[in-house]
């Protein structure tokens, strides 16, 4: 699958952040999570609308201690398709 843009996914302990160099969005869940991306994606003006937007969100590893690694497993990538 091919992504129009990404998106750094991390879990600060209390909700789910997701960053791009033109928005961040922080959400308690990651459904909600997706609704605050799609919003981001339509208030950018950067795509028509009707358009379909698919989004990659790569966990960022690296917010992890060294010691929780071994358990990446638990996190993960995702894509999602959104119609603007």
């Amino acid at each position: 699958m091919k992504a129009d843009l990404e998106l750094n996914l991390i879990h600060d302990g209390e909700q789910w952040v997701g960053r791009h160099a033109d928005f961040t969005v922080a959400a308690p869940d990651l459904f909600l999570l997706e609704e605050k991306v799609r919003q981001a994606l339509v208030g950018s003006g950067r795509y028509p609308g009707g358009s379909r937007v698919t989004v990659f969100m790569g966990y960022d590893f690296d917010s992890f201690p060294v010691w929780l690694r071994q358990y990446h497993s638990h996190y993960f990538n995702r894509f999602v398709s959104f119609t603007l």
